[in-house]
């Protein structure tokens, strides 16, 4: 779901940059047709820091870590919603997302049809997220100040709710066609990303806790783990998301890479970009060759 900038650019970006970059543009939403599928609304832009965009979707995910994968106890099984639960949680979803968001998008998600509704089962906590839905429809983006005619994309809506019944986040928005650069998955909430083909397997660690198995489906990943039901409108942070660990596992069983969040100590990876013509004729940029690992691109969904 997601394009907020196109990064074209050689120059490295300085940590905490992605997230001062997110602010300016929901700072902006009400007077430019800003693309970013994934959270118009500010609240659920702060859930992932990374930088995306949304027609040639290029996702610049921070550089991620390998490291030994602690034990995870227990197992993950998940039960789907009945039509009437699925209905209850849509409306439910609604009126959370259309609080929290930009008046220049009144209702969002109304037309979005809901592809998939499920929960986590024996989830005890009511803190803990154990509900999610997935939608998908079309992103309308706003009237740019220059009169520009309303654009739109295909995009999928994510919607959460604890275990005691309070919607956590409910305006995720992610658009299909994305890059990512640095990582084959990217978190767009603390308990819930995009993953691409050459990982298998997913856990996520919360602060103090072991690892939770994430359950996987048509590249999403989703973790039984505490949400923020605390946003209020337009929030464009969400301070607990470095609090969670993200490992991912290929078919295997190795880990191949760990998202541990924003490291303010990190030095910024610096990606050269190429300018190439495809095979329709069309101008894109990739990754340089020889590619480092924190520069390479994978596609998604794969």
């Amino acid at each position: 779901m997601n394009e907020l900038l196109t990064r074209r650019t050689d120059r490295p970006l300085p940590p905490g940059a992605h997230e001062k970059l997110r602010a300016d543009l929901l700072s902006a939403i009400e007077t430019e047709p800003v693309r970013a599928p994934r959270r118009i609304l500010a609240p659920a832009l702060a859930a992932a820091s990374v930088l995306v965009v949304v027609a040639g979707l290029v996702v610049a995910v921070r550089a991620m870590k390998t490291d030994s994968a602690p034990p995870v106890s227990g197992t993950t099984k998940i039960r789907t919603l009945s039509a009437e639960e699925t209905a209850t949680l849509r409306t439910q979803c609604l009126a959370e997302a259309n609080r929290i968001t930009s008046k220049s998008l009144p209702h969002p998600f109304t037309d979005y049809k809901v592809i998939r509704a499920f929960e986590f089962t024996g989830v005890k906590d009511s803190k803990v997220v154990n509900t999610w839905l997935v939608g998908s429809g079309l992103q309308v983006y706003p009237t740019g100040p220059k009169g520009l005619p309303p654009k739109s994309d295909p995009a999928y809506w994510l919607c959460s709710r604890t275990a005691g019944g309070v919607i956590s986040e409910p305006s995720i928005r992610f658009g299909t066609g994305a890059r990512l650069i640095g990582a084959p998955i990217m978190r767009i909430a603390r308990n819930a990303g995009v993953y691409t083909k050459s990982v298998t397997r997913i856990t996520v660690q919360p602060k103090g806790q072991a690892p939770v198995e994430a359950f996987l489906q048509d590249g999403f990943w989703f973790a039984p783990t505490v949400g923020r039901t605390n946003w209020g409108p337009y929030d464009s942070s969400d301070n607990g998301l470095n609090d969670f660990v993200v490992r991912g596992y290929d078919a295997a069983g190795a880990l191949i890479v760990t998202e541990r969040g924003i490291d303010p100590t990190a030095a910024p990876a610096t990606c050269a970009m190429v300018q190439i013509t495809l095979p329709n004729g069309k101008e894109d940029m990739v990754p340089k060759t020889p590619t480092p690992p924190e520069c390479r691109e994978y596609r998604w969904p794969s």
